[in-house]
């Protein structure tokens, strides 16, 4: 005997007038739900903005010794600023800047391949003591190197020359954030300004919840989607303009004190060891010398050395050897260029 089941409940449910009613509450829930989840992010992301967040909030209440600059985005208030800020090493070098003839000095500025122990401006100060070698042991982005060797320079420092040492990953600070991204909060700590979509910029900009989203397409750089491989075969135009401007700006500084410039180009472990191109130290060099800098590529030396894996340590920096190669390499081009290096010792790779 067939028995017949019906669905009295859920008959009525979608029958009659009460089902869009009920309908629209649930939507309603759902939707009252979302809105309030969204909400809290915002509320949380404007009361404690996490780190990758904040560096793109100019507008935050984070600190440091910088202000606004139209040459290098930004610049260090002042000469205590920077002395604050680099505490560890600058008292040490503080007498420097009262000598109006102080001892054969050589000031470099690069990144954790010059400024870590161990590295380049380490094995100066041991391998050449006929130099006293200035280095601050910090790491800076790359515009802001220029910034602090011109204040440095303003300030009464008079080397012998100075070393601007650059890696590969150096300009593609400038394919994260272009020149005129960089920015001071109110309170001097570096920011940088996003890029925001065509469509939605506002609703970008006011809402913390989502500029977090839109950073995190990498849409926000100066050149998305701009892998760092690809310096090794062709350096971006825009990469290119920021980088001729902080040269330029900086030739003008060491025109002013007369101090002769020299820009050492590393090659990367990718180069050396894999062999990648070197289209991003070509265009260095062609931009440096465009603006009177000495250039001293090191490429040579480190293509031509037999062991080339141990030139590098697990992360990629210079090892022993490679320090002393590179060292060797530099002192050996100014002996060649520079009379006053006449003095310097045989450094042995």
């Amino acid at each position: 005997m067939a028995v017949a089941i019906r669905f009295r409940p859920f008959r009525k449910l979608l029958a009659g007038p009460r089902a869009p009613r009920r309908a629209v509450a649930v939507g309603g829930g759902f939707v009252v739900a979302f809105a309030a989840v969204l909400a809290a992010g915002e509320l949380y992301l404007r009361s404690a903005a996490p780190a990758d967040l904040a560096e793109f909030l100019p507008e935050s209440d984070r600190t440091g010794p910088f202000r606004a600059d139209p040459k290098y985005g930004v610049r260090y208030r002042s000469l205590d600023a920077l002395a604050a800020d680099n505490r560890v090493r600058f008292d040490l070098y503080r007498p420097l800047l009262d000598r109006p003839h102080p001892a054969p000095t050589w000031a470099f500025f690069g990144s954790s391949f010059v400024q870590a122990p161990g590295m380049l401006a380490d094995t100066t100060s041991v391998l050449v003591p006929q130099r006293v070698t200035f280095a601050l042991g910090k790491n800076e982005v790359f515009p802001v190197r220029f910034a602090q060797a011109e204040l440095l320079l303003d300030s009464g420092l008079n080397p012998q020359r100075v070393f601007l040492v650059v890696i590969p990953l150096d300009v593609y600070t400038f394919a994260q954030h272009g020149l005129d991204q960089h920015r001071a909060t109110p309170g001097g700590a570096l920011a940088y300004e996003p890029r925001l979509p065509p469509v939605g910029g506002a609703l970008v900009r006011n809402s913390r919840l989502a500029l977090k989203g839109w950073t995190r397409t990498t849409l926000h750089q100066n050149r998305p989607f701009y892998p760092s491989q690809a310096l090794f075969d062709r350096v971006d135009p825009a990469v290119r303009a920021d980088v001729r401007t902080v040269l330029g700006h900086f030739a003008g500084a060491a025109a002013r004190h007369r101090v002769p410039v020299t820009v050492v180009l590393l090659p990367a472990h990718e180069q050396v060891c894999r062999g990648a191109g070197f289209a991003v130290q070509d265009a260095l060099a062609e931009d440096a010398r465009a603006v009177g800098f000495d250039v001293c590529d090191v490429r040579g030396a480190f293509l031509a050395w037999p062991d080339k894996p141990g030139l590098f340590i697990p992360d990629k920096h210079f090892s022993a050897a490679g320090n002393r190669l590179l060292l060797a390499t530099i002192v050996s081009h100014l002996k060649a260029t520079d009379p006053r290096s006449a003095d310097l010792p045989e450094v042995r790779p």
